[in-house]
């Protein structure tokens, strides 16, 4: 039998129920009734979600499958705005981490400063030529073991680059070309161009080469033949196209590359298209003797500078090989920035028809020394404008006519 202190409960029995009536109370036994009516109630609910469930599923058709089943098909619309902007993030992350690694990879190069420097060039010759970016690319006579200073410039070539369409132009001047140029001394001179670096580096070999030919060169770079050689190795060798009578000359300095470069020379036994290794190639360049003179290696020089540039646009990995073992070896005054704004520019490069400067002039001995000197200055650097920067009927600048008057006084040749 309860007891009297339940007697409130059967006294409430008949009440409707509700929490709080329990909680106002504090009764046991309505406590446990509390209970189980909040269970029943969470079952009710769950059971009325799951049959909604139910309801909602039945109603999506359902396409068979193999078997009579039915699969559910799904259809995605594309975000065409989402799309696009994570293409373009794609692509900018993409650029940033290649414009890294190529500011990375050119840090090796030996480096001039040449900021606050004289170009030597004419304002109305600036003027004229700037839709063209021309660098000066000089080849020393400096072995694998000396520096550049001091050293002469066996090859003189200058890249014209047509910054509105990517086409360029390789124009050989020769060697020995009787120009005005600074001395040791500071003082100005008449001298052959390969002296100029001797004097006073590459900056003054530029300078000269604007002074009297009237162009706007501002960049250079200087490499040795150990550099050419070790750029063709790492390329993978360069097919040229070698003539009968260049094989006897290409044999017969061949060693004496090879001790200059380091390696060693493979001979050549037939003529005809073929590939080149790196001491073969700068053999190739180097003869001049019986190979067509200044002439022919200013010929040979730009084979092998054009084919080079041309495979390197085409194997881009194999940029950090060419960091690490070439580019120590190379000297330029060029910023990187320059530099990638050359590089990017690559594939819209054009090479067109090469020029040779002089075209005329006289070569043979003045005193005991031997000089070409173009007949004349003026119209050769009239011929120069014409053919590389089209510019017909061009008129020299006063210092180009002065220049011209110097070399005609000085050799009695015009």
């Amino acid at each position: 039998m309860r007891s009297k202190r339940y007697k409130k409960t059967y006294e409430f029995k008949d009440e409707k129920y509700s929490p709080e009536l329990i909680r106002k109370y504090e009764d046991p036994e309505y406590a446990k009734a509390a209970e189980k009516y909040e269970r029943q109630a969470r079952r009710r609910q769950t059971g009325s979600s799951r049959k909604q469930h139910t309801v909602r599923d039945s109603a999506v058709p359902q396409s068979k499958g193999k078997g009579g089943s039915r699969k559910t098909k799904k259809k995605y619309r594309w975000n065409k705005k989402k799309m696009f902007r994570n293409i373009l993030t794609l692509i900018l992350l993409l650029a940033v981490a290649g414009s890294g690694l190529f500011f990375y990879l050119t840090r090796n190069f030996d480096k001039v400063d040449t900021s606050n420097a004289d170009f030597a060039i004419d304002d109305q010759v600036a003027d004229d030529l700037s839709g063209y970016r021309n660098i000066a690319i000089l080849g020393s006579d400096a072995r694998a073991d000396e520096g550049y200073d001091g050293s002469r410039t066996d090859a003189i070539i200058i890249m014209s680059i047509k910054k509105s369409t990517g086409d360029i132009r390789l124009i050989s001047v020769m060697r020995d070309s009787y120009l005005k140029m600074e001395y040791l001394d500071g003082s100005m001179v008449l001298d052959k161009i390969t002296h100029a670096h001797h004097y006073a580096g590459g900056m003054n070999t530029i300078a000269s080469l604007n002074r009297s030919l009237d162009l706007n060169i501002k960049e250079f770079v200087i490499f040795n033949w150990k550099a050419v050689a070790d750029a063709v190795d790492c390329l993978g060798g360069i097919k040229i196209n070698v003539k009968p009578n260049e094989i006897n000359d290409m044999n017969k300095w061949g060693n004496e590359t090879a001790v200059n470069v380091g390696g060693t020379y493979n001979k050549i036994t037939e003529a005809g298209k073929q590939t080149l290794d790196g001491v073969q190639a700068t053999t190739y360049c180097r003869i001049r003797k019986t190979s067509g003179g200044d002439e022919g290696r200013s010929r040979r020089y730009k084979q092998i500078m054009a084919a080079v540039m041309k495979k390197a646009m085409l194997q881009p990995w194999k940029l950090n090989e060419l960091s690490e073992t070439v580019f120590p070896n190379i000297r330029t005054n060029m910023s990187q920035f320059k530099m990638y704004t050359a590089a990017i520019n690559a594939p819209r490069y054009d090479f067109g028809k090469s020029i040779s400067w002089p075209k005329v002039y006289y070569a043979g001995y003045l005193g005991n020394i031997s000089y070409v000197v173009p007949q004349t200055l003026e119209t050769n650097v009239q011929r120069l404008h014409r053919l590389a920067f089209g510019q017909d009927n061009y008129s020299v600048s006063a210092t180009c006519s002065q220049i011209n008057q110097e070399i005609i006084n000085d050799t009695g040749i015009y």
